[in-house]
């Protein structure tokens, strides 16, 4: 995963995000139930198109097996990272890097060039429609 703008406590905050409640966008809520705080709001006001993607990735359910090898090392990529993201001091992919243990920065780095190769993979191949 190239280094990019991502925050990682926003991405958290986005995959925490209750979708479900009847009080629409003008009352956010955790999963949990918890209404957001004036902080949450101006973070998710603020919130990426990338980081939204990230946060889906990272709640999607799981992908039959074959039916997308990209979605499926995305998946893996995301939930390894959102596994230190909550923890992260600032709000850099440096400070989430930071924290992994040596496996699960190997893990993240092989899954990155992994998603990256079944990426150019897709991109070459034309659509058959």
């Amino acid at each position: 995963m190239p280094p990019t703008d991502i925050r990682p406590r926003v991405i958290a905050l986005v995959a925490d995000l209750d979708t479900t409640r009847p009080d629409g966008p003008e009352r956010l809520h955790h999963l949990d139930g918890r209404e957001f705080t004036d902080a949450e709001y101006d973070l998710f006001a603020n919130v990426t198109p990338d980081e939204i993607t990230l946060a889906a990735a990272y709640k999607a359910p799981s992908v039959p097996d074959g039916l997308s090898e990209r979605h499926s090392a995305a998946k893996a990529l995301v939930g390894l990272f959102m596994k230190y993201a909550t923890r992260a001091l600032d709000d850099s992919l440096d400070a989430v890097l930071d924290l992994m243990t040596d496996e699960d920065y190997a893990q993240f780095e092989y899954l990155s060039a992994r998603h990256r190769a079944l990426s150019a993979r897709d991109e070459d191949t034309p659509a058959t429609r």
